[in-house]
């Protein structure tokens, strides 16, 4: 709560009389609080606290000593404010850092998916002419995260949208983050709602809630060292695979399949492409593996291993996260032919035309 102060015109009448008072009634629970003033007057500060309701102040002089009767000099109802606000951030990613009850927790999402965010703002005088007791500050902030290392070190802050809030809800559904990328997939840093009191009071300027959401790119993947359509009459050379950008909280594997791609397939996955990062999948670590995305290359020596028919098989790389219910979402793939008839019947004709004719 704050301390009120009451201004109070006393020229002249206060020197004049032997008693003089404030009378405060707080008007919610209607306790009655009487203040002596001594001298000419001036500038009363309010023993109690003002709550948002207000208080009634009464300034009471009595006559002179051949007058007894009680004077009301002046009268003010002064309401308090003491603003407060919750911002809750609602993400597809049930993590949170620190507490979400508060005001400084931090959410997470990836970039191409949306977020909600709530606001609820009390406390303010809302008929009051001051800036400062009808509105609270609202500023929306980005910060572009290292793209190798995704840390906010050193890194700059910008303005994105800023806003007076009055007292009431304010909600946004499906909103998508607002960070400077070159396209909203590559978004890649957080975005920070700061709810700012304004000074007042000799009170400065205070942070009343500034929670963050950080936005982690999308992934993707390729494949080097194989090309769509590439028929193989022999084995299998190695390849590799790049992955950029894995969630911190996801599943991703590389499988391979018979036949033309059809999404949805579930094949079967390549020896050592697994990888695991985050509490869900790694229940048993006592800390989760990561909390940034991870970005690696991988080596398959063995996919002879796995096509062992001749025909066309596709090779695709998988990834699950929190968003669309941690369903598959395929990151690439390729699709090749392996036809070793084609060698076979070229060894055997080799073989004819170098041997003896028959007698």
């Amino acid at each position: 709560m704050r301390t009120c102060f009451f201004g109070l015109i006393t020229t002249g009448l206060l020197a004049q009389v032997p008693e003089t008072w404030v009378r405060q009634t707080d008007l919610s629970t209607g306790q009655v609080y009487d203040t002596p003033i001594t001298g000419t007057g001036g500038i009363y500060t309010s023993p109690l606290p003002v709550n948002e309701i207000g208080s009634l102040y009464e300034l009471f002089a009595r006559g002179t000593a051949w007058d007894t009767n009680i004077y009301l000099l002046d009268t003010k109802i002064i309401s308090s404010y003491n603003p407060s606000a919750t911002i809750r951030i609602t993400s597809e990613d049930e993590y949170v850092r620190g507490n979400p009850e508060g005001t400084t927790f931090v959410k997470r999402t990836r970039a191409d998916r949306p977020f909600s965010i709530n606001i609820q703002v009390q406390g303010l005088v809302e008929a009051s002419s001051s800036t400062a007791e009808r509105f609270v500050y609202l500023a929306v902030q980005g910060k572009n995260y290292d793209t190798v290392t995704y840390s906010s070190l050193n890194q700059p802050q910008y303005l994105i949208d800023e806003s007076n809030l009055e007292n009431g809800t304010y909600t946004f559904d499906s909103a998508y983050h607002q960070l400077s990328s070159p396209a909203i997939s590559s978004g890649n840093g957080e975005q920070s709602f700061t709810i700012v009191r304004y000074a007042a009071d000799e009170v400065p300027d205070t942070i009343l809630a500034q929670p963050k959401i950080e936005v982690w790119p999308v992934a993707t993947a390729s494949i080097a060292q194989i090309t769509a359509g590439q028929a193989f009459t022999d084995r299998i050379p190695s390849v590799v695979i790049s992955l950029q950008h894995l969630y911190p909280d996801s599943r991703t594997y590389a499988q391979i399949y018979k036949g033309a791609q059809v999404l949805g397939t579930t094949g079967t996955i390549i020896n050592g492409t697994e990888l695991r990062y985050g509490r869900h999948y790694n229940p048993d670590q006592v800390e989760a593996s990561t909390n940034v995305p991870q970005s690696l290359s991988i080596s398959v020596e063995d996919l002879s291993n796995y096509t062992l028919k001749d025909g066309l098989y596709t090779l695709e790389v998988i990834t699950h996260t929190p968003f669309f219910g941690r369903t598959a979402e395929r990151l690439y793939h390729i699709t090749f032919e392996v036809d070793r008839v084609i060698t076979s019947r070229s060894q055997i004709n080799t073989h004819e035309a170098s041997g003896s004719p028959a007698p």
